[in-house]
């Protein structure tokens, strides 16, 4: 069990990495264009985290990274990523803990999940608005995924390196 030091020492450097990711994000990525859409990291951030940290933690941190999204990010619907993201990680986490061991293919099924429940959301907030399911819609989030599947393995070995610093008597 971690002190209250080591505690306090470890969601800084999760939230540091957060941040860099985010930098880049902002500085970079926006501005690459990969199988026709912009990566969007946020999803990945919220389910590699659970991934590592479990169900619990990683919800809080969902929570957390929502909040910042909802607040810097136009979504369909006000607090859209809050609700999305504790529960993509709630499952990234339980996936992690109980059927996948901590991996890279662990980290890409859980972003995969991630990705698939976030944009799934918005589909169907689409289809009650009376849009429909726009194939285009369908098409982007594909293309979404596919675009940010690339980073996965960067970002899988950058939060990898925060969880051994944090977790080395474990």
């Amino acid at each position: 069990m971690l002190g209250r030091t080591e505690y306090l020492f470890k969601w800084t450097l999760y939230a540091a990495g957060v941040v860099i990711c985010w930098l880049v994000h902002g500085l970079l990525l926006q501005h690459w264009v990969l199988f026709g859409a912009m990566p969007f990291i946020f999803p990945m951030l919220a389910a590699l985290i659970a991934m590592y940290e479990g169900p619990f933690s990683g919800s809080v941190c969902g929570i957390v990274l929502g909040v910042a999204c909802d607040l810097v990010i136009a979504a369909p619907i006000p607090c859209f990523y809050t609700l999305i993201f504790p529960i993509a990680a709630m499952l990234a986490g339980l996936i992690a803990r109980n059927w996948l061991h901590i991996s890279l293919l662990c980290a890409a099924v859980v972003t995969l999940l991630a990705f698939l429940l976030t944009d799934s959301f918005h589909c169907l907030l689409l289809l009650f608005a009376g849009k429909g399911i726009p194939a285009a819609a369908l098409g982007l989030a594909v293309q979404e995924t596919c675009a940010t599947l690339p980073l996965l393995i960067p970002a899988y070995f950058f939060f990898r390196k925060i969880y051994d610093i944090c977790h080395v008597y474990d």
